[in-house]
C-alpha cells in the first residue's frame, strides 16, 4: 500500500495480505460461499430504471458534495440518492 492505513467500518484494519486473500477467493470462485444472486439493487424492493434528473445546486454546495461522497467513497449519484433516501426515510419515520 501507500502507506495508508485502511480501516474498515467494524474496526478491523484492511491490510494487503487481507486484498490479496479476497482477489484469490474472487478469482476462484469464493469456494465453499453460498452466494444467493437477486435482481435489481439491493436497497429497492421494485427495481425501477435509473435516470438522470437536474438539480440545481451552488458551486459552494457542489464541491462540499463532491468532498464528503470522496471520503465516503461513494460515487456523486450513489451520495446524492442516499442523502434523498435518509432524507425521505426520516419523513416516513415522523
Amino acid at each position: 500500500m501507500t502507506g495508508d492505513k485502511y480501516i474498515a467500518e467494524n474496526g478491523t484494519e484492511i491490510t494487503d495480505e487481507l486484498v490479496d486473500r479476497w482477489a484469490e477467493e474472487a478469482e476462484n470462485g469464493f469456494p465453499g460461499a453460498q452466494i444467493t444472486p437477486f435482481e435489481g439493487r439491493a436497497w429497492e424492493t421494485d427495481t425501477e430504471p435509473l435516470r438522470p434528473h437536474t438539480i440545481r445546486l451552488s458551486d459552494t454546495m457542489w464541491h462540499l458534495i463532491e468532498a464528503d461522497a470522496k471520503r465516503s467513497h461513494m460515487s456523486l449519484s450513489a451520495w446524492t440518492r442516499a442523502a434523498m433516501a435518509d432524507r425521505l426515510s426520516r419523513r416516513a419515520d415522523s
